[in-house]
This record gives C-alpha cells, sequence and structure tokens, in this order.
C-alpha cells in the first residue's frame, strides 16, 4: 500500500505543479473601451495599439455591435490586454470584396463584378495610419483602469 501511495504522489505532484506557472506571462494589463463613428457604435472595427517606441509587442482587438472592443496581446488569450507603455492607436473595417469560388477560379471566372474584387474601406483609410489618425499616443498603465473611446468622425464638417 505505501508503494501505491507514492505512486500516486510522484504522478499528481507534476500534475499541479504544472499548474503553478506565471498566470500572465506576458506581462499584460486589461485594456477596453469603445469605437464609435460618426458618434455611432460600429461592429467589426479593428484596433491596433502599436508600441509608441517601435518595441515591443502590439496589442490588437476587434469591435463588438455595441462598439465596445478588448485587447489581446501576441498569442495570449482573447481579452489578456496589453503591456503597460505608451501605443499609437491605429482603426480599419475593410469588406475584402465578393469571393470568387474555386470552382469559378478554374472556370476564368476573375469575379462576379465585371473586375477584380478590390477591397472596400468602410471606414477612411487615414485611420489605418497613425499618423494620419487624429489621434495622440495612448498611455496603458500598469495599475488601474485603462478604459479608452475613441470617436472616428468621417464626415467632413
Amino acid at each position: 500500500m505505501k508503494n501505491f501511495s507514492c505512486l500516486i504522489l510522484f504522478c499528481c505532484v507534476p500534475l499541479v505543479l504544472s499548474g503553478c506557472g506565471p498566470a500572465n506571462p506576458f506581462g499584460t494589463v486589461p485594456v477596453t473601451g469603445t469605437i464609435t463613428v460618426n458618434g455611432e457604435p460600429m461592429e467589426g472595427v479593428s484596433i491596433s495599439f502599436t508600441p509608441a517606441d517601435e518595441s515591443g509587442m502590439t496589442a490588437y482587438g476587434m469591435t463588438i455591435a455595441d462598439g465596445t472592443f478588448q485587447l489581446t496581446t501576441g498569442g495570449a488569450p482573447f481579452g489578456t490586454g496589453a503591456k503597460p507603455g505608451s501605443y499609437r492607436v491605429t482603426f480599419s473595417k475593410v469588406d475584402a470584396g465578393q469571393m470568387v469560388s474555386l470552382a469559378d477560379h478554374e472556370a476564368g471566372v476573375v469575379s462576379r463584378g465585371g473586375g477584380p474584387a478590390a477591397p472596400t474601406y468602410l471606414i477612411p483609410q487615414k485611420f489605418s495610419d497613425p499618423k494620419t489618425t487624429g489621434f495622440d499616443p495612448v498611455e496603458v498603465k500598469k495599475s488601474g483602469k485603462n478604459t479608452f473611446s475613441f470617436n472616428l468622425e468621417t464626415k467632413t464638417k
């Protein structure tokens, strides 16, 4: 019986300890927020937080129907956030165009619309370049709330 107890202890301890790794190996903090376009929430807007000093990892997310987002960094699980630091923020929403099926492609059909399918920018392309977004860099803090709101004005006044 003593050998059986030792065997169980020998087998189970490594399993228990394997779950004791760092809970947050990327050193990220939660980052959430809201994106509106002309004051209205828009689903499917991609957001990227790129380190302002161009080192480190980019954090990214996408809005849901109410315009809210959660950031994720690298291969970390969804919603893990971003590392503390200064970030340039960019936004995009693109419709890739009508896709052509493999059968149509093999039959020589280039697209269903009479020409090559080109992406359509559903928000102006200027928001996908950190130099032209019109937003200053944001600071993700080590502690406290990191909640950001962005309103993308696409209409000229």
